[in-house]
């Protein structure tokens, strides 16, 4: 589904896809292990052709939560208020690949006749998201991406419980996996730049993750 603003500009993309997919690019994803990243490239998929898919490992953080801050001030985040910080790890990405490097693997697949060409991607310093954990009950966690496109896969029976709901004047996902409430949405800061939030606790309804998320400042 792609995620809109208010006055219609795109902020990003949140596909709902089934764990029996048998799409290729789906049974890709679900090779990745944390750290890996892979360019795709399929033949006869029209716009589809090609996309990069990746699997961010956390780092752990040992700056603290006003350093980090700091690095993302380009970002100016919201995050949860009066809540104490257990842990934060963080997220680094990929770099994307060239033109030259695309037209190659449609090259390689023209020659060979292979279907599906995939190459590594390689990983780069540059922080794309954040997780931290907070103290008390609920075993909270909070994840910030820059990137917003992203992949959620559930079973059936999970995607028919999924629930479409509005937080922060933007548009949002509620639903459990494997016992973890969750509520996703994308919003654009007061830096005009778009990042995907992630708030997941256990049995929390949908009310109460909402309720933490309306109480979300960049002051907090």
């Amino acid at each position: 589904m792609d995620m809109k603003s208010q006055s219609g500009d795109f902020l990003g993309r949140i596909q709902m896809e089934s764990q029996e997919s048998d799409y290729v690019v789906d049974q890709i994803i679900r090779t990745l292990k944390p750290g890996d990243g892979k360019a795709i490239y399929i033949a006869n998929a029209g716009e589809h052709q090609f996309t990069q898919q990746t699997n961010y490992a956390a780092v752990e953080w040992e700056h603290g939560l006003e350093q980090l801050k700091e690095t993302l001030t380009e970002w100016q985040p919201q995050f949860p208020a009066h809540a104490g910080v257990e842990s934060i790890q963080v997220y680094y990405g990929f770099d994307n690949l060239t033109p030259d490097e695309i037209e190659a693997m449609a090259e390689e697949s023209r020659t060979t006749g292979q279907q599906v060409v995939v190459r590594d991607l390689h990983p780069n310093n540059k922080l794309v998201g954040v997780r931290i954990r907070y103290q008390g009950e609920g075993a909270l966690t909070l994840h910030i991406f820059g990137t917003t496109k992203s992949r959620v896969y559930l079973s059936e029976d999970e995607l028919s419980r999924v629930k479409p709901l509005r937080v922060r004047d933007a548009e949002a996902f509620y639903f459990s996996n494997h016992g973890m409430d969750r509520l996703i949405w994308i919003e654009a800061g007061s830096s005009g730049k778009a990042l995907q939030y992630e708030l997941i606790g256990q049995q929390q309804s949908a009310a109460a993750l909402i309720q933490i998320a309306e109480g979300m400042s960049i002051e907090s």
